[in-house]
Parts: structure tokens; sequence; C-alpha cells
């Protein structure tokens, strides 16, 4: 059961509660107790379809979870992932954290709208907005007083909420930076959803620096210099809100953007550095002027542009789908393989219809017949009563992808390869065939070759998966790799120094993209300050002296949290002017614990 409203707490308390705290506590007043007491957790078919929906989110979201994880892992927290309807996607952190707080259903599959779960961190960031700290007996729910937990919402490039990033631990161990971080976190995944557009965009900022920093403010803008969009960080620089969508550029700042750091001017003389930059833009599509983004949460349902690298292959890939010919991609793990069939699905004559993405690795094995093939109602104890179409017959007039195809049962290889030499399946208690016709493209990390001589693998099935096969080269063997890291941990908004760049080009990326990308990712969150890095500051592995390369770690050390709440301090003032009271409401502190941890004391 809740406890009394903050409003009749001692006036001591009282004190402590915010105005946004107070106004969440009177809404869920109103709320059915009923409702607040059952956390109503989705099915794992439910949550899964969920899950896709929010792929895009995901995508963009997947680095900064890593980084987060790993610092909640230290600290004995988790850190979640949200819908923007509150519901929980991911989670990840401490195991023992985990475990205590599924009693209190903070898991996925379970919505902490406040409509749900009453005054929390997820839910009033989603009801204000805003990024904020819901601590302990701020909680309206009491069984969630052992909490303290930090949200922040992402936005797409109009405004509109995709979701929100939250670290939550227990509430006896509050970290002061734990706010500006998040929100520093989900700012930058809203940054690379802008990056992501095919608008151009101007970055820019206040002063005479060079353009770059957690802190850059972005516009996108379309042929004609309306702005098409935003982030929050150029709401703040031009003074304004949302509604400058659809104005034009020159409305708001004076001068001509070029590609390189060029002197700009606000309408009220302010000073700024700005520079003009071009969207990734589809392989083989014509010039065309590109239209402002819809003001929902698709927008931002854009795949990162394919690498220059990679563009040949997908070319090919294209012409080979059309033909009718099956596209198998090979590749290490890490190396783009499902984002590679995604663009060969959209690129594609029947880009239109249904992707449909199997893991063959993980399918049940006891459900991999009902799950691909479908069934009819009441073909076995335990099916649905409308029956299930199945995943193949989802993909028709569509794209068919089988993910770790080497990894297949071999009893239902056999099965498979019927399917697509006929194209045509039978689902489970019926008597029909029905027709299928889709584009075909598998991966595997497997040699299949090899797992064929091995006997793991039909050799009829697969020359049916191979009529054009597709290596993609790993990370280590690209030709421009220091150019590329440099150019990737820049559009985080950081800087390299030559060290740390030498440093992280010997490495020999096992994990290839995913693994590069996830470590810069982590590094910006641990280092958010403009100064280029050095190989100084890259992780170290446990029992190792830093120094120049030095790579990954498990799990941050306290000095890296250490630095890491100095950074969030330093940018807070920086970005406050200087104002103290106004950083430290930034972060979420009084203001004399900031004037302690500025003198350096604890």
């Amino acid at each position: 059961m809740p406890h009394p409203l903050p409003l009749t707490l001692a006036p001591d308390a009282q004190a402590d509660v915010s105005a946004l705290v107070h106004r969440s506590w009177a809404r869920c007043a109103k709320l059915d107790p009923q409702l607040l007491a059952d956390p109503n957790p989705l099915s794992q078919a439910d949550l899964s379809d969920q899950i896709d929906a929010h792929q895009a989110l995901l995508h963009h979201a997947e680095p900064s979870l890593s980084a987060l994880g790993a610092l909640a892992q230290a600290n004995h927290g988790i850190a979640i992932l949200a819908a923007p309807n509150g519901l929980i996607l991911h989670e990840r952190g401490n195991p023992q954290f985990l475990d205590k707080v599924q009693r209190i259903a903070l898991r996925p599959g379970v919505s902490w709208a406040e409509s749900q779960r009453g005054t929390n961190a997820i839910g009033t960031a989603l009801f204000d907005g805003r990024a904020i700290r819901i601590h302990g007996a701020e909680h309206f729910l009491t069984r969630n007083q052992v909490l303290s937990c930090h949200a922040a919402p992402i936005r797409s490039a109009t405004g509109d909420i995709l979701g929100v990033l939250d670290l939550s631990g227990p509430a006896d161990a509050l970290c002061s930076y734990a706010l500006a971080l998040v929100r520093q976190l989900a700012s930058g995944i809203s940054n690379q959803i802008l990056v992501g557009s095919p608008l151009q965009r101007l970055e820019f900022h206040p002063g005479r620096m060079a353009v770059g920093g957690a802190a850059t403010a972005i516009l996108l803008l379309d042929d004609a210099l309306r702005i098409a969009g935003a982030n929050e960080a150029a709401l703040r620089a031009l003074n304004t809100d949302w509604r400058l969508l659809g104005t034009p550029y020159t409305q708001w700042i004076d001068g001509t953007p070029h590609p390189q750091d060029t002197a700009l001017r606000r309408h009220d003389g302010l000073p700024l550095t700005g520079r003009l930059l071009r969207g990734p833009q589809p392989v083989g599509a014509a010039p065309r002027k590109p239209a402002p983004p819809a003001p929902s949460p698709t927008a931002a349902h854009a795949l990162p542009a394919p690498d220059a690298m990679n563009r040949p292959l997908l070319a090919q890939a294209v012409r080979a789908v059309d033909s009718q010919l099956a596209v198998l991609l090979q590749g290490e793990t890490g190396t783009g393989k499902e984002v590679m069939a995604r663009h060969i699905h959209a690129a594609s004559a029947r880009g239109t219809g249904a992707f449909v993405a199997i893991n063959c690795a993980a399918l049940p094995e006891h459900l991999i017949e009902s799950e691909l093939f479908g069934y009819e109602a009441g073909a076995f104890t335990g099916a649905r009563r409308e029956g299930a179409r199945g995943l193949l017959r989802q993909a028709h007039q569509g794209t068919l992808f089988l993910d770790e195809i080497g990894d297949m049962p071999l009893a239902l290889q056999t099965r498979l390869l019927r399917v697509l030499q006929e194209r045509e399946v039978q689902p489970l208690g019926s008597e029909k065939r029905l027709a299928l016709d889709f584009n075909l493209i598998s991966a595997s990390h497997q040699n299949l070759p090899e797992r064929v001589a091995q006997g793991l693998f039909r050799a009829d099935l697969y020359y049916r998966l191979q009529d054009i096969p597709i290596e993609l080269p790993p990370l280590r063997a690209r030709p421009d790799l220091a150019r590329f890291i440099a150019d990737q941990y820049a559009r985080l908004g950081g800087a390299l120094a030559a060290d740390a760049l030498d440093a992280l080009v010997r490495h020999p990326w096992p994990g290839n993209y995913r693994e590069l990308l996830s470590l810069l990712r982590r590094l910006r969150c641990l280092h958010p300050q403009e100064e280029p890095l050095t190989a100084y500051q890259l992780p170290v592995p446990a029992g190792h002296e830093p120094g120049p390369g030095s790579m990954p770690l498990d799990a941050p050390t306290a000095g890296q949290l250490h630095a890491l709440e100095q950074s969030a301090i330093h940018q807070a003032l920086h970005d406050c002017a200087g104002n103290i009271s106004q950083a430290a409401r930034r972060l979420g502190i009084h203001r004399s614990t900031l004037y302690r941890k500025l003198k350096g004391q604890p």
C-alpha cells in the first residue's frame, strides 16, 4: 500500500520532496489501489512482440545500455531501457540486485508507468518529459521505497519520447552523479538517432571553440533550410522549444553554414560555431529532396547507413534476391550480418513487405516446427484456440532471414529444405499446403562446408542457401581502420589522442563492429570531457598497469567512477555557466554537497 501523500509528512521530510514528486503523488492518490497492487506482466510471447516493435530504439540504445550496465554491475544496481508506455524492455547489471528487484516486479514485461506503479523514475520521467530521480520514500508504493532510481527520456528529432533510460540501485547507496550520467547517455542516444537521419544537419554550440563534445547542439535541415528536427541542446542554445520545427533556419541563426567549423551568430548577437554535415544516403538512390521526419516515434526507425566498404556487396546481394537467388551472409560475430540483411531487404523489390528474422540457434527445439510452419486450431495440447500462421507464412511477399542457420538441428533441416525447394508449407494439423513467396537470406558465423564434412549440416541444404555467398570482412581488415575508429568516436562527440588511437587500432577486435561501438560508447560515458582521450585513460584488464595498449575492463574501477563523477560535475557547471545552484539541481544533489565535492571531499 502507498504511504500518505507527502503533504501529510513532517515538515522536515516535506521540505525534501520536490514539487514534481508532490504533483505525481497527487495524481497517484486518485488511482485504483487494486491496479497498483497487480503488476500484470506480459507473457513472453507478447514481450517478444514489444521488443520487435522497438528494434530501432534497442539498436540505438544498446551501446549506452551496455555501458550503463557495466557501471550498475560495479555499484550493485541495474540499467533499464523502457518503452514510451513505461514497459520495461531490457535490463542488465548486478545479478544479486536483479534477483532482489524481481520481487517488486522491476523486470522486463512489466509497465512502470505512473498509472501502473505509482510515482517512480521511469513513469514520472515519461509523464513530465524530463530527467528525474525518485529516491527511497519518494516512491508512492511502500514496497518500491528500497530503490533509488534515475531516469531520463530518449527523444526523437521531433521531440517525441521514444523510450526511457534508467539506472536503479538500493536506496542506501545513492550515487550523486547518476542522474547527470543517465541524462547524458539518453541525450547521446537521441543524438545518434539524429545523426542517422538522411537530412543534412547543422552541429553547433555557443562560442568560438571547435564543434564537438557531449553537449553539441544539432538541427536537422531540409533543402530549403527549414528546421525539420533538433536535439534538446539546440533548444537550449537557441533559447526556445519544439515550436521551432518547420521554421526557417535564418529565423534563428545568421550566417551561412559550411562543412568546416564556421563562425555564425544567434539573432541576438551571441557568437556560435557550426558546421553543416550531410546525412547518410541510401545506396543506389537517386538524389531527391528529403522529406522532414513525421512527428512520431517511427521517425527514428531508420537503419544506420551501410558502410562504404559494404556498398558493393549490398548492391550485389540486392541484384541476387531480385533475381530469386538465395543469399548466404558469412562472417565473424559482430560483422553486421543482420544489419546487412535488413539493408538488402529494404533496397529490394520486396522492400515494402515484411522482414522476418529467425534466430535458428534460439528457437526451443520442441517448438521449432510450430513456430516455423504454424498450426491449425487444436493441433496439439496448449495450442492457441485460433491457431498460428507461423514465421514462414509471415514472410510471404517479403524477406525471410535465417540467422545462425548453421546451428539448426539436423532433423529440422530436412523439412526446411523441402519448404525452400517447393515454396509451400503445411501447418501442423492441416491437410492443406500453402504457397510461399519470399526473398531468402541466411547468415552464419560457422564454417558451413566444414560442418557439412562433419555430418552436422546437410550438403543439399547448404547448396540451396548459397546461390550467392557473401563474406563480410572483419573490422581488423579495414585499410582505413584508424580513420574509421576516430570518426566513430567523433560522432559520439569525443576525440582520440594519437596514442589512444594507436592502441585501439592494434586491438584484434574479436567482437568486430559490435565490440567497437560498445567500447567507444563506454569510453565516452566514462570520459565525457572535450579533451582528447589518451591511451592512459583506456580501461585495463585486472592486474595490469594502465598505459598504451590498455584495453577493455569488465567493470569500472573506483578511480574511473570518481573521474566520471567529476566529469559530470564539470559538465553541469559548464552547461549552467558556473551557477552552483542550477548545477546542483541539474545533478540532483544539494548545493552544499556540490561545494564539498568541488573541494575534493567525499
